[in-house]
């Protein structure tokens, strides 16, 4: 699929598209959720009926797109062991718990080339490196097991409850990999988080947003022929929750706790109810924000993470549907396009229900280490595009390297970082190893929905984003990258070492 050395299974044939599905006959299904502190995961090839007619093909985690939900208990040790079990011509794999506070060598780092991928078209990977350097000897070979270790350890304490995911994080090849099914949720619950009169149990939903294209026979098709930067995002015609199309949902008239998150390789959601009813923003990426903020529409790009309070009460007896809608104010810029159309449906019923949740006015306090933060960056990161011949994506006028790190901040220390994309495409930038505190944008203190822990920004052409990070537990490498995944395929994406101090 990727030309020489690419060894990946085939996609369908790009014929014809499915017929369409009829919105909001499907449920949607709600993934089993794993809560021991030793898991075992099998990569491996599965069929999931998510449109009417053949089954869809696809590469999961644990036999089911999305994958199985792991929900564990802040500052408890978990190990989950993958096993791929994918042909041997898919390659490697690297699997990344997107948001947790990893040690590098379970952090699902890239790697380099290998005989499997011998070559990469748009990352400069010198030859002759050893695998330590190359990060190969973290990867995860066709047959073989790895555990990786969670911790949930940061800072000396458990780390905060959030809503993250897990996802293949492989070289050149994270967007198709993610394509095809390797996504799964996993949810960090802790004391205050649960101490709060907030909805729970079966009124607490995770919600995984995902674009695709399927053929006539419904197999997934392949979009990623001739692709080029700048023009190399990635969209596809049907879009899922949980891996249903445009499913619905039976719910009580009363508050449920809504976690989203998108998973699409490129596109937005701009969301909103179609009632019109507020939507309470009580965390991001990184959790719990400070206090709650009550928003009628919501941006999230990709691999952002929203959670909010929707209360069902008005609505007895009624449908209400979540949406997306073109945005209508800011940078509507390539990268910021929404997608608009309906995503799915809330069928509310219509008994009178008591409720006894609600949203409390403050919720986390942030970090101490926010109130100290320089705001004069130590480091710049700068967004291009170059290349004659075949033009690539460069942060500081590179492509990424495993053996190149850009930056050495000091374990235990607290930095302030620029990310400035000179480029006419927005992009959304994700930071690993810690939790980021924005700033500013273009010299402006964010909006409240921003002036809380995050780990994934947009950043519109011309734009410079501010942003404070503290680094404490782990040293070693860990990469800095566009999240819309054709971008870091194709060469967007660099490295900083933590080092000791």
């Amino acid at each position: 699929m990727r030309g020489q050395g690419g060894g990946l299974l085939p996609f369908a044939e790009d014929t014809p598209q499915a017929q369409a599905a009829v919105p909001f006959r499907a449920r949607l299904p709600i993934p089993r959720e794993l809560t021991d502190s030793k898991l075992r995961i099998p990569i491996r090839e599965a069929e999931a009926q998510i449109l009417p007619g053949d089954k869809t093909r696809l590469w999961t985690y644990g036999g089911t797109f999305p994958g199985p939900t792991v929900r564990r208990p802040a500052g408890q040790r978990t190990e989950v062991t993958f096993h791929h079990e994918l042909p041997a011509r898919v390659g490697e794999l690297s699997v990344h718990l997107h948001g947790g506070h990893n040690r590098t060598r379970f952090d699902g780092q890239p790697g380099g080339l290998t005989k499997s991928q011998p070559l990469s078209y748009y990352c400069h990977i010198p030859r002759g490196l050893s695998p330590r350097e190359s990060g190969n000897d973290l990867l995860l070979a066709p047959g073989a097991r790895k555990t990786y270790v969670y911790d949930l350890m940061e800072d000396g304490r458990p780390e905060r409850s959030a809503f993250q995911w897990y996802h293949d994080h492989r070289l050149d090849r994270t967007s198709p990999h993610s394509w095809r099914g390797l996504a799964g949720m996993w949810i960090v619950d802790d004391e205050l988080d649960s101490s709060l009169p907030l909805p729970s149990g079966e009124r607490d939903i995770p919600l995984m947003i995902a674009d695709r294209t399927f053929d006539r026979h419904n197999q997934l098709t392949d979009p990623f022929k001739g692709l080029r930067p700048p023009a190399d995002g990635i969209v596809g015609r049907s879009v899922l929750v949980n891996g249903a199309f445009m499913p619905h949902h039976h719910v009580g008239a009363r508050r449920y706790r809504l976690r989203i998150l998108n998973v699409s390789q490129f596109r937005s959601y701009n969301l909103h109810l179609s009632n019109g009813a507020p939507m309470v923003q009580i965390a991001t990426d990184s959790g719990l924000m400070p206090a709650p903020v009550r928003r009628t529409e919501i941006l999230l790009g990709p691999a952002e993470r929203v959670e909010v309070i929707v209360d069902f009460a008005g609505a007895r007896g009624e449908t209400v549907e979540l949406r997306s809608s073109k945005r209508h104010s800011g940078r509507n810029v390539t990268g910021s396009r929404t997608y608009a159309g309906a995503l799915m449906q809330f069928r509310v019923g219509s008994e009178r229900l008591p409720d006894r949740t609600r949203v409390p006015r403050r919720l986390r306090p942030l970090p101490e280490w926010t109130r100290k933060v320089s705001h004069k960056p130590s480091h710049r990161w700068e967004i291009t595009i170059g290349g004659l011949f075949k033009t690539t994506w460069l942060i500081n006028g590179r492509t990424f390297n495993p053996a190149y790190a850009d930056a050495f901040p000091k374990l235990g220390s607290t930095v302030t970082w620029e990310v400035h994309n000179r480029t006419t495409v927005a992009h959304v930038m994700h930071l690993h190893h810690t939790d980021w505190y924005l700033l500013s944008r273009d010299g402006k203190r964010p909006p409240p929905w921003e002036d809380c822990l995050k780990d994934t920004f947009f950043v519109y052409p011309g734009e410079r984003i501010l942003l404070a990070g503290h680094f404490s537990d782990h040293t070693g490498k860990f990469v800095i990258h566009c999240h819309m995944l054709d971008h870091e395929d194709h060469g967007l994406m660099s490295q900083f070492q933590v080092v000791a101090s």
